[in-house]
């Protein structure tokens, strides 16, 4: 076994076409196969089903998969910085909507520019399912909103961010501020499950005994954006995500009396990771971006 078959093996785990991983890889397709073959064989296992032409993770390799990864990033990051005092390596991250959307594109994209021998792949899901993929070591590090349940990771806050309460009604904005109770029977516009900004709202709301007429719940803040033209709704948001709406007059914040809804941006890495340079210099460029620090 070498550390180059635990490299194609990580990278079909995160990514299970033999095609994309070859490319990714500057291999042969027939390379990633024979390589596979070779690891399955020494092990005496399959790690993945076939299933038709392609092939699918079962368990066997979801398990070492989440043991591996984390494992083979430290080794992989302590193996660069031996070579060299430039930041080189691979980062996979991922971060919930909010932050996904709205923060961390142009820090991206100027981290990249910096440091050109880092490949960096990223992925968007919600708060729940980036702690879900850290814990299972498909992610070096991610970054959420809200509160994380988990004791396979461990959190770092990098800012706190205010909720805002949002119509297309101007009049009835307004009119405020409203007690949050009297808000409560309106068309309340939520995040499905899983939603950092969903849970900060729900909290708040429940601990005071109150509960919400949810309306719709949708899978992303665009759809929720939408709807919000009707003057009906309602809908408790990231200022970053209506910021152009309410800088143009097309929603308006409406002010609540009696509660603030507040969330910290977290930092979530795996409690058998390491923050390593490479990861340390990317959350510390969030941090910066955010205005916060750790």
């Amino acid at each position: 076994m070498t550390l180059r078959y635990i490299e194609i093996f990580l990278a079909l785990a995160r990514t299970p076409n033999m095609r994309e991983v070859a490319s990714r890889l500057y291999i042969s397709q027939a390379g990633v196969s024979s390589a596979l073959r070779e690891l399955e064989s020494e092990l005496g296992i399959l790690l993945f089903d076939r299933v038709g032409r392609g092939i699918r993770l079962n368990e066997k390799g979801r398990l070492l998969a989440s043991r591996l990864a984390p494992l083979y990033g430290q080794l992989y990051d302590s193996l660069s910085l031996v070579v060299s005092d430039e930041m080189v390596g691979n980062l996979h991250l991922g971060a919930s909507t909010t932050l996904a959307d709205h923060v961390l594109p142009p820090i991206l994209y100027d981290f990249k520019k910096q440091h050109g021998r880092v490949n960096i792949s990223f992925e968007s899901a919600s708060t729940k399912d980036i702690v879900q993929r850290v814990e299972d070591g498909v992610l070096d590090m991610g970054f959420v909103e809200g509160d994380v349940h988990s004791l396979k990771v461990r959190t770092t806050p990098l800012k706190e961010e205010r909720l805002v309460v949002v119509t297309s009604d101007r009049k009835f904005a307004h009119a405020g501020p409203y007690p949050l109770a009297e808000l409560m029977g309106g068309n309340w516009l939520l995040r499905q499950d899983g939603s950092g900004t969903r849970e900060t709202f729900l909290t708040y709301v429940l601990r005071m005994g109150l509960s919400p007429h949810v309306f719709l719940e949708f899978s992303n803040n665009d759809a929720i954006k939408a709807v919000l033209k009707n003057k009906d709704t309602l809908a408790c948001i990231s200022p970053l995500v209506v910021a152009t709406e309410i800088k143009h007059g097309e929603l308006f914040e409406v002010p609540v009396a009696d509660v603030t809804f507040s969330r910290t941006f977290m930092r979530v890495l795996h409690i058998e990771r390491s923050l390593t340079p490479l990861l340390e210099r990317f959350s510390d460029a969030l941090a910066e971006q955010l205005g916060g620090g750790e």
